[in-house]
């Protein structure tokens, strides 16, 4: 194998599939990336065995083959690189990475005992533009479980029609939901509960395609998205995503129009107040909402928002970071707050424009 190609490109390759490789003491292989030339690009995989991603980089191919090498070995070497310009060479399972003024041989071991992909078979698919579904996640992420006690919440459900996709995801005390055109819509039933790392490296694939078309695939346990260079394989999250449209509120005890900007300030300062639940009071009055946060230990916190509110006067307090994760995803200079009684579920989306939607519940604190 003999293989020549700008820096850049080689060093975004292997930073990805660096974060795809898996620590496995009976398959060390599995910390390893391959690197094969196929046509006139180098390929590059990696796989942790649930997770898998394969690169395209452009270059020049002079001879076939391919090597097996520690992911975090060439990826720093090759990021340690000063030169534009990277020249690969695999001798005898090894790999010879060199550049203008450097040479260095990275230890390699059998190719043939790297774990092979998987094709995903039978598989129903759709195209979205991949900046705009790359946005759509990181909004929702924030909103899946961290706990392993239900499986099915701990990634993002991904629903198709021949319009649009629904993003959604909740740990049961918030839940997130973006809608999102799509290029072309599957020719069947679409939908699937995507792994959280999966979608976490959409996010940070995805944006470099900006408007171009990104492929997902759905077969029976496995999906793949496939833009540009880029291609991923991973297993999907067994189980049924719960029916969650039920639980959005669409009537109102209290609603509120409020400047994100002031609004998410206010919350991140009563922040310092809060007590051991991470509660902070919001205090609705005519024409005004007061913040507040008591902490025995520390003091207390308080500041009034003018705001365009309508409903009863009354008090509903909720979990800070939940609040300011839902406002942050927000885009719009000004944002609606919708809340029912003390133990209903709130409201937050964008002032005109609702294909973001969170949904928080408040904390109960008698």
């Amino acid at each position: 194998m003999k293989f020549s190609c700008l820096k850049v490109n080689l060093e975004r390759a292997l930073g990805a599939a660096e974060r795809f490789t898996g620590k496995n003491v009976t398959l060390p292989v599995l910390a390893n990336v391959l690197m094969e030339i196929d046509g006139s690009s180098l390929v590059v995989r990696a796989t942790n065995l649930e997770h898998a991603v394969e690169i395209r980089v452009p270059g020049d191919a002079r001879a076939l083959g391919m090597v097996s090498v520690p992911a975090r070995v060439v990826s720093s070497l090759v990021q340690a690189t000063r030169e534009d310009k990277v020249h690969l060479e695999a001798k005898q399972g090894n790999l010879i990475v060199a550049s203008q003024s450097r040479q260095s041989r990275v230890n390699g071991v059998n190719a043939e005992e790297f774990p092979l992909i998987p094709k995903v078979k039978n598989t129903v698919s759709f195209l979205a533009p991949a900046g705009v579904l790359a946005h759509a996640l990181s909004r929702v992420l924030p909103a899946v479980s961290s706990s392993d006690f239900k499986p099915e919440l701990g990634g993002v459900f991904l629903q198709a029609d021949q319009k649009n996709l629904i993003c959604a995801a909740t740990d049961t005390f918030r839940l997130a939901e973006e809608t999102l055109p799509l290029v072309k819509g599957p020719s069947g039933k679409a939908e699937a509960i995507v792994p959280q790392r999966v979608c976490q490296e959409m996010t940070r694939i995805l944006p470099e395609y900006g408007e171009e078309e990104v492929k997902l695939s759905f077969g029976e346990n496995q999906m793949t998205v496939e833009a540009g260079s880029a291609r991923i394989t991973s297993r999907l999250i067994e189980g049924v995503f719960p029916d969650y449209r039920a639980i959005i509120p669409s009537q109102f005890a209290r609603s509120v129009f409020l400047p994100k900007e002031e609004f998410l300030a206010s919350i991140r300062s009563s922040s310092i107040f809060s007590s051991k639940l991470q509660d902070v009071a919001l205090a609705f009055s005519r024409g005004s909402m007061e913040i507040a946060s008591v902490n025995t230990e520390v003091g207390e916190y308080r500041t009034t928002m003018e705001a365009e509110y309508t409903g009863a006067d009354g008090t509903v307090s909720f979990n800070y970071r939940y609040l300011m994760d839902g406002i942050q995803a927000l885009e719009e200079d000004e944002l609606f707050l919708g809340c029912g009684e003390a133990a209903s579920p709130a409201l937050l989306r964008n002032k005109s424009h609702a294909s973001f939607l969170y949904v928080v519940m408040p904390i109960r604190l008698t």
